[in-house]
């Protein structure tokens, strides 16, 4: 008798692993090709259109990993805001203010994002060695991401020029901020305590203390531009579902994500450079109360003051899902029979051959896995005397 734990089972099948990973990255080179095809023949006189053709591009790239959450696992992040932010999500240019706490923060992010059908626009502030990584970060470089070397002196250039780029896009903007800069770890929560020690802080329990330069740069470019700021708290509910990480999603295990989000209007916010870095520790400061208050109760706002705002539960669309049946059915109705006839015929070389692409697929689909995991994070934050970034 088929039932749902049968499907489970099967989805933690490595074979299927490497299928979807060989499609994602033969996709990949693809849509990389055509976005560089366009990038230097429409691009440089039609900016617009080049961009409502990348939208669907880089979209049909990014849905392949949305797919691993939305359907694959089955995984929902469910959203607490008030009407009025609800209304306006996805009919306006925002900053995205989130904390950098989980493995799958981003991709719990991108849910939301395609549920406001603006996953092709949303943008990120990523450290510069991913621009190098194929597919993925081939395809960012396409479309206006911010790589940031983490030395001020040159990111603020880069920040500044690059946020203009946003202002004339024929779509709104979604540009994600991690303000702590790095993901949250015990090692780099500790370091993060001391700074805020030596510089009289206030300390937090589930945040590092936010880098105010990037944050500041970014209010003083967006005022007049953008709108707002959505600021997006995230906890994980592991009484529904299973521990944050790429590879539950991957094995078919359900991550029930929730997020507790304010919109705060771009010119409340201070432009002068100390009064906006206090409004930025400020904020930090009541999502750590909001966060401290959800891991203790499962509620944001079951013991504090915060507004007890309408569950919004995302609607799960179909795109990703369709997107991924028809690449698949694409590229491996051209690699696999190439890869049987490498199999049976009979040559040493051909066999080797066969051997070393299921090798070579292996370890680019656990080193992807590598780039998220906490554990494989960058040293960013964790070095003594480090200047306040």
């Amino acid at each position: 008798m088929w039932d749902l734990k049968d499907f489970t089972n099967i989805r933690s099948w490595k074979v299927l692993h490497l299928l979807m990973s060989v499609t994602f990255f033969i996709s990949g080179l693809i849509i990389n090709a055509f976005q560089f095809l366009f990038y230097i023949t429409i691009r440089p006189w039609n900016k617009a259109l080049y961009r409502n053709i990348n939208y669907y591009l880089i979209y049909s790239l990014m849905s392949q990993v949305l797919f691993l959450a939305d359907w694959w696992s089955g995984s929902e992040v469910r959203v607490f805001t008030s009407d009025e932010s609800f209304q306006k999500w996805g009919k306006e240019h925002a900053l995205i203010i989130m904390n950098h706490t989980f493995e799958v923060d981003w991709l719990m992010g991108w849910m939301v994002a395609d549920s406001s059908c603006i996953l092709g626009s949303a943008k990120v502030f990523i450290k510069k060695m991913l621009k190098y990584v194929p597919t993925i970060g081939w395809a960012w470089r396409f479309s206006d991401i911010i790589f940031l070397n983490r030395i001020w002196e040159q990111d603020k250039t880069v920040i500044e020029n690059q946020i203009k780029e946003f202002f004339d896009y024929p779509y709104p903007v979604w540009m994600l901020l991690f303000a702590e800069g790095t993901r949250f770890t015990p090692a780099k929560y500790k370091a993060s305590m001391e700074f805020a020690r030596n510089r009289g802080l206030p300390e937090l329990q589930w945040h590092l203390i936010p880098r105010t330069r990037g944050f500041v740069q970014c209010i003083q470019s967006l005022h007049g531009n953008f709108s707002a700021i959505y600021d997006v708290t995230l906890g994980i509910n592991t009484e529904e579902g299973v521990a944050p990480t790429v590879q539950n999603m991957l094995n078919g295990r359900k991550v029930v994500g929730e997020a507790y989000v304010r919109r705060i209007p771009l010119d409340q916010v201070p432009l002068d450079e100390k009064a906006a870095s206090e409004y930025l520790h400020e904020l930090y400061r009541s999502k750590d109360l909001l966060l401290d208050t959800y891991m203790r109760t499962g509620s944001f706002t079951k013991d504090n003051d915060f507004p007890e705002y309408t569950i919004r539960p995302l609607s799960r669309r179909p795109y990703s899902l369709i997107n991924v049946i028809i690449w698949n059915t694409f590229v491996l109705s051209l690699i696999l029979p190439f890869y049987y006839n490498l199999l049976v015929s009979g040559s040493y070389l051909s066999t080797s051959l066969a051997v070393g692409i299921v090798i070579c697929a292996y370890i680019g689909l656990y080193k992807m896995i590598g780039l998220t995991r906490i554990d494989k994070s960058s040293d960013y934050g964790t070095k003594d005397n480090k200047k306040d970034n």
